[in-house]
């Protein structure tokens, strides 16, 4: 091999590494804003009509609540930061949250597991609800405001 084509093979395998290393941050952008899409079309069929189409807790319904929905575009500012575990715990509703005060809001975490669109491929009751949830709490997390 000659100094010329070390350097060229070189510089090629440093252009190969460096691709390989944003191909996955722009795929997992792209996956993220694929699943907050996703979230957003859940939440606008399951979540509106109480929780209002911007989510600020003014939907159709909830004047007819005894809990007023909560404001879902301050959850950030609420907690100093976004507690995706704690809106993931909160929305599965399976396992009682404590400070979460009565339950009103639905157990999506069982609705979920049923598929809602019949589809040819087979997923897992726990996946499928799981999936989905975590789609609405990254939807939730790109809506958040800051006063």
């Amino acid at each position: 091999m000659t100094r010329r084509s070390i350097t060229t093979t070189t510089a090629g395998m440093a252009v190969l590494v460096a691709l390989a290393l944003i191909a996955p941050q722009s795929g997992a952008q792209e996956n993220d804003g694929f699943a907050v899409a996703k979230g957003r079309t859940t939440f606008r069929t399951y979540c509106a009509s109480c929780h209002g189409e911007e989510a600020d807790g003014r939907g159709p319904v909830a004047q007819y609540l005894s809990i007023v929905p909560a404001d879902l575009t301050v959850i950030a500012d609420r907690y100093g930061e976004f507690p995706t575990e704690r809106v993931r715990e909160i929305i599965d509703g399976r396992q009682e949250v404590r400070t979460h005060g009565s339950r009103e809001m639905p157990i999506w975490g069982d609705i979920f597991r049923t598929p809602l669109v019949p589809s040819g491929t087979p997923e897992d009751p726990e996946e499928r609800s799981a999936r989905i949830i975590d789609e609405l709490v990254r939807y939730l997390r790109s809506i958040q405001v800051s006063d």
